[in-house]
């Protein structure tokens, strides 16, 4: 057989093909591991170049290279491993890569390391040979942390190689006892020296009384009765040289290649030259005749370092045995023995953990919400992060998290259903439909007359929050009975009735109507219902299913005195100086049946509040009127104030006459939430507004009402009815309640600092008898 060409272990069946002829002939392999300078493209060993010239073959992170000399029945096994700084660089692409996703070095390091250990172990399984090649003149340290850790493997894997050998039909007993065909031997090559050295030979021996030191210090061998164990992981030998320093210069490049091409132009020059060199050196001390004495002792009488089972095998029996011995290696995982940082992460993050996990669960109680849980979270990912460390710390934050998390959904998450005000429903994550919806919280708020005080839950539904809180406490008031202006709702003709789904484009139209004696009226829908609340847009053949707006009598308009302001006996919750209507002077006009002077002109832009056009010959003032209006607010609290103006509440002293005019809040739009008085010191105390108080006068005028609300910029108008302004009775105390919460067919909306009353609620007109 001609082997011309190196292979990749564990491809080398091909070498069986002569098997047959050749199973009385022993080998003796030699492994080449350790590291390589820049530039040496991955060869130890300057001298392997002829048979390792195949780099395309390295496709892997870490592979093992073969070549078969035949002449001499030795195979040579090379390693190539990211530790080689060419093919480092050469897969620096790929580490990256794995460096962003597991967002740390070190943890890939370890597989870097564990995978070279797995190569090493492979080899000390399979050879006799091991030859440990380092680029400086000292001895590299780090290879006793791969001794102990392939040390650890060997008890544990034993057992598994045998079985695996077992299966292997040409082998003897004694190498499937001890899983391997020898202890191999290791020897040591330097491929520099130091200058300063002048007795290299002198060097060679302390180094070598040096690595003996260490590798009995860290009982990686060891004597006893002048023996080594008989299970070490490899020996070195006791009374020979094993170690080898290169005493060359650097190297001719250029003078090697013309040599190497002078011979091999010879006749038969590919089969002259002496495997594994290229070319020779004229010193005749070299590394060849240091290994030759090495592989003639193997092949004579083996080596007696340690006490234990050596053989060369056939050609076929190493092949069968080492690809079992190869299976083996693949099924095992990474070594944990050789991931130092990793394991000090690991222990520091076991070791923080609890401690983080118990912050978390720190004086919680009963259920909670997503907020308590992500502050908490935070806090316990704080602790985590200022103690823990490592590369480990990325995976038991996420166990940290994870366990958090956990905790949080057995039995102590809350349903989290936000009420129409924002808060959170407190019931348990699946409450069913039979347990409603409940935040906890509690509101104090009075009846559509504002005389009933009572506590009101959290609404989650409108309906509850528009109607049917202020429907149960007006009539415990008895208001419900009270003369009132109904506001349009839905009348359905049947029980078959249901919410109308609105296209995302349908706005205000006039569709559906007839013309009557030459007004357009509307035909109202008797089976579909506006799913909101009315607005300006919304469709005018639908109307709401309950009126979220109240519009009750009080009484005469004797039951407010103006200096006495609200009586606290009946209008609970005023704050002190408060509760009082502001005077409003509305100048009336009427038709003129005259021209209108200039004078006459200004003074109708002035008073006039429902437009701002001006009628030079239509309307002239006829006489003014007094009214008593006022803006209620009311917090959650249960306080109520009335506003003086947009930005500022009512202050007058008991007794005294209001000095504050009506004019400008009847002008001007309102804002609809106010700071109350007990925001000091509490945050966010925000009072709403709810009720307008109207006193009409005894005068033959018309009072009409037109709230307008729009409770965020942009939003739609929300008004109680598409019918115009609603007209009051002469000399009557009338109170408008509007809805507490304003929502759309597709939107509700919370609590607004734009939320605006627009201007234009009030008109004052002369009744027309004709």
């Amino acid at each position: 057989m001609k082997m011309k060409e190196s292979f990749l272990f564990p491809d080398c069946d091909f070498l069986l093909e002569n098997a047959s002829t050749e199973q009385n002939e022993k080998i003796v392999v030699v492994s080449i591991i350790g590291k390589t300078a820049y530039n040496s493209k991955g060869l130890k060993l300057k001298a392997l170049g002829r048979m390792f010239t195949s780099p395309d073959k390295r496709t892997n992170e870490c592979t093992i290279e073969g070549y078969y000399d035949e002449k001499h029945q030795i195979i040579y096994l090379h390693v190539h491993s990211l530790l080689d700084t060419d093919n480092f660089i050469k897969n620096y692409s790929s580490l990256e890569e794995k460096c962003d996703m597991s967002n740390d070095f070190l943890t890939i390091f370890d597989q870097v390391k564990s995978s070279y250990a797995k190569t090493m172990f492979t080899l000390f399984y399979i050879s006799h040979i091991v030859i440990i090649s380092q680029p400086s003149y000292t001895f590299d340290t780090n290879y006793i942390q791969y001794f102990k850790a392939m040390e650890s493997m060997d008890q544990k894997l034993l057992e598994n190689i045998s079985s695996a050998l077992r299966e292997v039909a040409c082998l003897g007993e004694n190498w499937i006892i001890a899983g391997r065909p020898a202890t191999p031997r290791v020897i040591f090559y330097f491929e520099r020296c130091p200058k300063s050295v002048t007795n290299i030979k002198k060097y060679e021996h302390n180094i070598e009384d040096r690595i003996y030191y260490i590798l009995r210090k860290t009982r990686i061998i060891s004597y006893n009765n002048s023996f080594v164990r008989a299970w070490s992981l490899f020996a070195i030998p006791l009374n020979e040289e094993f170690v080898f320093v290169s005493s060359d210069g650097p190297p001719d490049r250029l003078g090697e290649a013309v040599r190497g091409l002078v011979k091999g132009c010879q006749p038969d020059g590919a089969i002259q030259i002496q495997a594994p060199y290229c070319s020779q050196s004229d010193n005749p001390r070299n590394f060849q005749n240091f290994l030759r004495k090495h592989i003639k002792q193997a092949r004579s009488k083996g080596f007696e370092d340690v006490q234990a089972h050596f053989e060369l095998p056939s050609l076929l029996e190493w092949v069968k045995a080492s690809k079992a011995i190869h299976g083996v290696m693949e099924k095992l995982g990474s070594i944990s023995e050789l991931s130092t940082e990793t394991r000090f992460s690991e222990q520091r993050c076991l070791k923080v953990l609890p401690l983080a996990v118990a912050r978390y669960q720190e004086a919680l109680t009963g259920r909670y919400t997503s907020t308590v849980h992500e502050t908490r979270l935070g806090f316990a990912m704080a602790l985590f992060g200022a103690q823990a460390r490592g590369p480990m710390f990325h995976k038991f934050s996420k166990q940290l998290e994870a366990e958090c998390v956990a905790f949080w959904k057995n039995g102590k998450q809350l349903c989290e259903k936000l009420s129409l005000t924002g808060n959170p429903c407190t019931q348990r994550k699946e409450h069913g439909e039979d347990v409603e919806h409940s935040s906890g919280v509690k509101y104090v708020a009075v009846c559509d007359c504002g005389r009933k005080q009572g506590s009101r839950d959290d609404p989650y539904n409108a309906k509850d929050a528009n109607y049917t809180f202020y429907y149960v406490l007006s009539k415990e008031c008895g208001c419900l009975k009270s003369e009132r202006l109904p506001f349009p709702i839905f009348k359905p003709s049947g029980s078959d009735y249901k919410v109308a789904v609105l296209d995302s484009e349908e706005t205000l139209s006039d569709n559906n109507s007839e013309a009557t004696d030459g007004k357009m009226l509307v035909k109202q829908s008797t089976t579909e219902y506006l799913p909101g609340m009315l607005t300006t847009v919304s469709p005018r053949n639908l109307l709401p299913e309950y009126s979220s707006w109240s519009l009750v009598c009080l009484g005469p308009s004797s039951l407010y005195s103006h200096n006495l302001g609200l009586s606290d006996n009946y209008y609970p919750g005023f704050w002190a100086t408060t509760n009082y209507l502001l005077p409003w002077d509305v100048l009336v006009y009427s038709k003129a049946m005259h021209p209108v002077t200039l004078e006459e002109q200004l003074d109708q832009t002035k008073w006039s509040n429902k437009r701002r056009e001006v009628k030079p010959t239509k309307w002239v003032p006829q006489f003014a009127v007094k009214l008593f209006i006022g803006f209620e607010y009311e917090c959650p609290r249960g306080h109520r104030f009335m506003l003086a103006a947009p930005d500022k509440i009512l202050k007058a002293a008991p007794g005294s006459i209001v000095k504050d005019k009506g004019q400008k809040v009847a002008e001007s739009d309102m804002p609809m939430y106010f700071p109350c008085l007990c925001t000091r010191g509490v945050k966010n105390m925000i009072a709403q507004l709810m009720r307008i108080h109207v006193v009409t006068p005894k005068a033959a005028v018309n009072v009409k009402l037109n709230p307008r609300v729009q409770p965020a910029a942009g939003a739609p108008i929300f008004v109680p009815t598409l019918d115009g302004p609603s007209t009051l009775t002469q000399a009557a105390y009338w109170i408008l309640r509007l809805p507490y919460i304003y929502y759309s067919d597709k939107k509700n909306f919370l609590e607004n600092q734009n939320a605006r009353l627009l201007s234009g609620v009030f008109s004052v007109k002369k009744m027309d008898f004709n």
